[in-house]
């Protein structure tokens, strides 16, 4: 399942980057994957260490493949790499919730 998980995650975000040129779209897409992980790992439909190795894989492949990976979006995944401790995870919860806000995504710099 992480595998298929991962291919499909990164094809879609490579779609919105390569072929429709929308960045916006692309980390826009990826905030709502990562943010339905986060509550799937919490009602216990994947572990802990799945999510952990699905934002790690996830981040480098973006970094390395399409780019335009949002740097907060980045700071997330790295997050979730370190474990969901309940401050890690309120830590997350509350970047995902800023980014919402935000206009765009399309920003790759601080």
């Amino acid at each position: 399942m992480e595998s298929k998980l991962k291919d499909t995650i990164l094809s879609v975000f490579s779609y919105f980057v390569e072929k429709e040129y929308d960045i916006d779209k692309a980390n826009r897409y990826l905030l709502a994957k990562i943010e339905s992980l986060i509550h799937e790992c919490e009602a216990g439909f994947i572990s802990e260490e799945q999510l952990r190795e699905l934002a790690s894989t996830l981040r480098e492949e973006i970094i390395q493949g399409p780019n335009h990976l949002n740097p907060f979006i980045s700071e997330i995944l790295g997050i979730i790499e370190e474990g969901l401790s309940e401050d890690n995870l309120r830590e997350v919860m509350e970047k995902i919730k800023s980014l919402w806000k935000e206009n765009r995504l399309d920003k790759l710099e601080v």
